[in-house]
């Protein structure tokens, strides 16, 4: 019986190209005996754009796009919270709504744009979930420094070894609507407006808590801050700064731009490396710093998940 695989992204305009390199990178380690159903969600993207993206799917790779409605795209724009520090994206929140979105499955692997995939996905696909609501992989960054590890344990009132990157997701699509997901999160988000350095990530992870298996590091190799080079990855997710269309010696930067040499994005991504400016990297580094300030002030804010958590409301799906 032919196995299909539900594969979800979130992205933009500007995550174009680098998604382009992802889907490319799917054809690649794709079973021909599964099917597996891309789902790119967006809010605005361009017709040239779609029609790029559309040219990777395959007999057995369909490519398909889902606009967000407006009345989500305008609950989540009336949001006080500063998105990922400095810069605003509302792609981060997509991958929260997929089970509410897409009600025929009942599990999916979410990606984000900037990963490319080096192993066939229905080997993730395949895990049994049991009874969790998502697999994930630990963030390498949070869970290795000690201003992150603060972060999570004190902020969000997770454990500081388990605080994962939701940049690679198997979801439970049909424990998340049981559970009635997204209401809980779109009832803390306008009720409370926690102040967070990644908010999608840091809501899966204090709803999650406690529901969360935790994968095989391989399924999500954060090149932000990589803990190894000694192993194969599985999927690398080129995350944060450590971008390999951005900046050079980016871990497994070799396997990106192979993916990306094979797409019609190429010549304008490897224009957009050459033509990154040092004030884009001054900008960068600015950014990172700021993150970093956050990490270490939001413990401190009145209004907190452990705090909230401390005063008796249900955190935990």
């Amino acid at each position: 019986m032919t196995k299909i695989i539900p594969i979800f992204y979130g992205i933009n305009d500007t995550y174009a190209p680098y998604l382009a390199a992802s889907l490319n990178s799917l054809g690649k380690v794709a079973n021909p005996a599964n099917i597996y159903e891309i789902t790119i969600i967006y809010q605005e993207l361009a017709a040239d754009n779609i029609t790029k993206l559309q040219q990777f799917a395959q007999d057995n790779i369909r490519v398909n796009f889902k606009q967000l409605e407006n009345d989500l795209q305008q609950d989540l724009n009336n949001d006080q919270n500063p998105l990922r520090a400095d810069f605003v994206t509302f792609t981060i929140y997509y991958r929260l709504f997929i089970a509410d979105l897409f009600p025929q499955y009942d599990k999916a692997i979410y990606l984000d744009g900037d990963t490319v995939i080096n192993t066939d996905p229905a080997k993730l696909y395949d895990q049994d979930l049991l009874d969790n609501l998502i697999g994930a992989v630990p963030d390498a960054f949070i869970t290795h420094d000690p201003r992150g590890r603060k972060y999570a344990r004190d902020a969000l009132a997770v454990d500081e070894n388990f605080y994962i990157n939701s940049g690679v997701l198997l979801m439970n699509l049909k424990a998340l609507r049981a559970q009635h997901f997204s209401e809980k999160f779109m009832d803390l988000l306008n009720k409370y407006h926690f102040k967070l350095i990644a908010p999608d990530q840091d809501y899966l992870n204090a709803l999650c808590f406690g529901k969360t298996l935790y994968l095989d590091p391989r399924w999500d190799v954060q090149t932000e801050h990589v803990i190894s080079m000694n192993f194969k990855p599985h999927i690398v997710h080129y995350n944060l700064f450590g971008k390999p269309w951005n900046y050079d010696k980016v871990p497994f930067e070799d396997l990106f731009w192979e993916s990306s040499r094979e797409t019609p994005y190429y010549d304008e991504v490897a224009k957009i490396k050459a033509e990154y400016s040092a004030e884009q990297k001054q900008h960068d580094q600015e950014r990172q710093d700021l993150l970093i300030k956050r990490v270490e002030e939001t413990p401190d804010y009145p209004v907190t998940f452990k705090k909230v958590l401390q005063q008796g409301v249900q955190i935990h799906v």
